[in-house]
């Protein structure tokens, strides 16, 4: 039903990914202003290593990863708890947009989220979290390293007020430390085949922070709304729990600030707070107990009923009707699409 309600469709950037994957040890990106796509070299890389080059080998790479992110949180829910609870977790789970991020645009996204829930699948292993860090640091440092920093502070406040979340203080630090050095072993990799680059990100932020900013204070009402969706519903739920919320919300209030400097705000917040949210709600198992079956089943009628809202630069919606049309036409040669769909479902 999330694939009806949002569709597939690819991100816009795609074709650069695919572009690295040809030889991930040099630049091809000429545009200063998309060389960021290259910082999330790891996965162009592994592609590269397994041979998937052209565009439909590129794109199922990819969409493997989408896959691979809901079917290892479906065995997280079931493996830790009841029945009862774990679908109370997945509904949850179903009604945040990043449920959908890796789907309603397959890419490098589809790597980060994976990454990050292969994290906190493990929570005890130390090995397993600082492996997990370093390819998240390959793969979108900037993502990585707010989502763990996020997460890190609200734990250690956490403690202060004696709320046990199955997640240690020793955990976010490896987790942080594994995204620095896989940053830095980016670097090195580039200075070695010295590879030519600016910034990426922090490049782009600098040249567009005017444009950028004139999109979040025209759009905040919509933008904020986009980043939880019904959500925001939970977020009201949580507050039932009085102070222990306070490290969760200082934290989730302190990371949208970020929204300001993002271009692709929704996609953007909702990677970072993937890992907050996960550890106080969707892993949290007193408080998924909390939650009474109807008002589970009132959520989720009403995620059923509202329309995917979604925010790059603009408001969008879903792209699901936009994948009939082009089946239709790969088909059968039935209506008229762009020579180039990739932002078509986005004009």
């Amino acid at each position: 039903m999330m694939l009806f309600k949002t569709g597939i469709w690819y991100i816009p950037t795609i074709h650069m990914s695919q572009a690295i994957a040809q030889n991930p040890f040099a630049n091809p990106i000429s545009d200063p202003g998309f060389q960021y796509v290259y910082w999330s070299w790891l996965g162009p890389f592994l592609a590269w290593l397994i041979g998937a080059k052209s565009e439909w080998t590129f794109f199922m790479f990819y969409f493997a990863f989408s896959m691979a992110f809901s079917l290892l949180f479906i065995k997280i829910v079931f493996s830790r708890f009841s029945d009862q609870t774990a679908r109370t977790s997945l509904i949850l789970f179903t009604i945040l947009p990043v449920s959908a991020t890796a789907y309603y645009w397959v890419g490098s996204d589809s790597i980060t989220l994976f990454i990050m829930l292969f994290a906190l699948a493990f929570p005890k292993q130390a090995v397993a979290t600082i492996l997990a860090g370093i390819a998240l640091g390959m793969q979108h440092f900037e993502q990585g390293f707010f989502a763990a920093a996020g997460l890190l502070f609200a734990i250690a406040l956490s403690k202060k007020f004696g709320d046990e979340l199955g997640y240690s203080v020793k955990f976010c630090l490896l987790l942080l430390v594994g995204v620095i050095i896989g940053k830095l072993i980016l670097v090195g990799i580039f200075k070695y085949y010295a590879v030519e680059i600016n910034s990426g990100r922090i490049y782009y932020a600098g040249k567009h922070w005017h444009s950028l900013l004139h999109q979040f204070l025209f759009r905040f009402h919509y933008i904020v709304w986009s980043v939880l969706g019904l959500g925001w519903l939970v977020a009201l739920r949580y507050l039932d729990w009085g102070r222990k919320t306070i490290p969760f919300f200082l934290s989730l209030f302190g990371l949208m600030l970020l929204l300001a400097v993002s271009g692709d705000q929704t996609r953007v917040l909702a990677i970072i707070i993937f890992l907050l949210v996960s550890v106080y709600w969707l892993f949290n198992e007193k408080f998924l107990e909390q939650i009474t079956k109807k008002e589970v089943s009132g959520i989720f009628l009403a995620w059923a009923l509202v329309p995917w809202s979604w925010v790059w630069r603009t408001p969008k919606w879903s792209v699901f009707p936009y994948d009939i049309v082009y089946l239709l036409h790969r088909m059968f040669g039935w209506f008229d699409i762009p020579a180039d769909p990739t932002i078509w479902p986005c004009g």
